[in-house]
């Protein structure tokens, strides 16, 4: 048996780093979370400024809300990266975003129905000159959203976020700056081609203490404090 290898109780021999990747607990109290959510079927929503505002409006509420401290996030014509640190006492992150997803859902659906009903919508202009970011028509769209929810057996009236995305705990620099780099190159890709640089897209965030070195360990012991009269501010 190899020195680095285990022998578990069916007389399997299994590696000792896969053994340790599998056995982390994915809930950590105050722990580092990136996200990834996903308009299912790739559909591009998020290329209306009323539509990403919508998303980075719900983020930022979260951050006041749950007590949540958002420290980069971006967001595309039909996806968003998301990278938070929850507080002391919470340890589950699907808690956080699925609020975030489900909020945002509905006043997609709603605007979707207005957007019907007044006939037009406004691209941001951002993207109206780029050929890869093109949008369907709002009926379209309700659609497809209202047939994906059949595929589902929880009897919602639609379903726009695809179910199995991208959750992944943050727990080195070395994966914290993999996320970030992520997140900062996702406007200039090139599938996208949004901006030439980062810096330009207005839709990508990354926090003040994101920068330098040993960020991980620096972040580990933030607790953001959140105050009474900022919550009342955004919440009105």
């Amino acid at each position: 048996m190899k020195k680095n290898e285990q022998k578990t109780n069916v007389g399997t021999v299994v590696p000792e780093t896969t053994k340790k990747k599998y056995d982390r607990p994915l809930r950590q109290p105050g722990g580092i979370y990136f996200h990834a959510g996903v308009i299912i079927g790739r559909k591009n929503v998020f290329v209306t400024k009323e539509y990403m505002d919508l998303l980075a409006n719900a983020i930022k509420l979260a951050e006041l809300k749950r007590d949540v401290k958002n420290l980069a996030y971006v967001i595309m014509p039909n996806f968003f990266y998301w990278l938070f640190k929850l507080p002391q006492n919470q340890e589950d992150p699907m808690a956080i975003y699925g609020e975030v997803k489900k909020n945002v859902a509905g006043a997609i659906m709603s605007n979707l129905k207005l957007e019907i009903k007044n006939g037009s919508y406004q691209l941001f202009d951002l993207f109206k000159d780029n050929s890869r970011v093109g949008r369907s028509k709002p009926e379209r769209l309700l659609w497809t959203f209202e047939e994906q929810a059949k595929n589902f057996e929880n009897n919602k009236r639609f379903k726009i976020w695809t179910p199995k995305t991208g959750l992944c705990l943050v727990d080195n620099d070395e994966t914290l700056q993999k996320k970030l780099n992520l997140i900062k190159n996702a406007a200039v890709s090139e599938r996208w081609q949004l901006t030439t640089r980062s810096e330009d897209y207005p839709y990508l965030f990354v926090a003040d203490e994101m920068p330098g070195k040993d960020v991980y360990a620096c972040l580990k012991s933030f607790s953001p404090v959140i105050g009474s009269q900022q919550l009342a501010a955004l919440a009105s």
